[in-house]
């Protein structure tokens, strides 16, 4: 079941480190109800053990064992070694919410932090909180937004002249995980690699005319039957458009999903055009996350970010 936590919670509820699949499908299930958040069934066995370390607290209720509350916790460094914590899955089932129990949880996580730098990705309505309570208080003006599409009105783009995309080899993953490097200065390429090998993944790489790697992304099939563009990293246009192409095709049944979506940041102009390609202008977006830091931002080529990995413990 996982390591039983004491964290001094009211009568009836306990606290698991770590629980078995079985109780983190109840929290998919309550979040694809409530929240709209999805993820493949092995996303929770990827962070367990893609990350230097990783904390998932949960707070069940004894008497129908069932989950309450939850927060994750993964631990990071960049190319210096310097720790970097990010916070996700920040979560209460809506019955058990202004008791104080989800508080509790994202305090003890916040004492694996410690005064090291720690990031997370803030809600709309919570991204305040986050600063004044917790001192995640150090952010870009930009925020990230969310696009939805029908997957009825997904369109496969054209191949741009001059790329070319192709499946992830096992020889290309030095030269993914250098392109990578570009992108993000964390030392991920272990979480890089399960990330789009894991099952339920379409991902696809790019290269120009010289045979040089120019991006790299995937598509998810994840719960709620819905597909998620996560990442999807270019250094233009066109090759991000030539990705969209390669990855579509390779989608089995496309039309048996509901729909698409994806997160971006909004510093990226050419990310609403990409979406309008692809759904024949029928998506919709909206401002919904913020990425804040409470010691030092780390800064990331927007421009080159089409959609973000995922906003759990994956900082662009």
């Amino acid at each position: 079941m996982g390591v039983t936590a004491d964290l001094n919670m009211r009568k009836g509820i306990k606290v698991v480190l770590n629980p078995t699949q079985e109780y983190f499908d109840q929290f998919q299930e309550w979040i694809t109800e409530t929240e709209r958040w999805n993820y493949r069934r092995a996303e929770y066995k990827l962070w367990c053990t893609a990350f230097e370390k990783f904390w998932l607290y949960m707070a069940i209720d004894e008497e129908n064992d069932e989950c309450v509350s939850v927060v994750s916790l993964a631990l990071q460094r960049n190319s210096d070694g310097k720790k970097l914590y990010s916070i996700g899955n920040y979560y209460c089932v809506p019955e058990w919410r202004g008791k104080g129990i989800s508080n509790k949880l994202f305090v003890q996580v916040m004492k694996h932090v410690g005064k090291e730098n720690c990031t997370l990705f803030g809600a709309v309505e919570m991204s305040s909180l986050y600063a004044t309570r917790f001192n995640f208080s150090i952010m870009n003006e930009y925020w990230h937004n969310f696009a939805d599409m029908d997957a009825a009105d997904l369109v496969i783009p054209a191949m741009p002249n001059g790329f070319t995309c192709k499946k992830i080899e096992e020889n290309d993953w030095e030269k993914l995980h250098e392109y990578d490097e570009t992108i993000c200065d964390l030392n991920r390429r272990k979480y890089m690699k399960s990330n789009l090998s894991t099952a339920g993944t379409i991902a696809r790489l790019v290269t120009n005319e010289t045979g040089k790697i120019v991006g790299f992304g995937a598509i998810k099939m994840a719960t709620g039957n819905e597909l998620i563009l996560a990442p999807l990293y270019a250094e233009s246009f066109d090759a991000a458009t030539a990705l969209m192409a390669s990855i579509l095709k390779g989608i089995p049944n496309l039309l048996s999903f509901t729909s698409l979506i994806t997160i971006y940041p909004d510093a990226n102009n050419d990310v609403p055009r990409l979406l309008s390609l692809i759904s024949n202008d029928n998506f919709d977006s909206h401002q919904a996350y913020r990425h804040q830091f409470t010691k030092e931002m780390m800064d990331f080529p927007q421009h080159k970010i089409y959609g973000t990995d995922e906003v759990s413990h994956s900082p662009c």
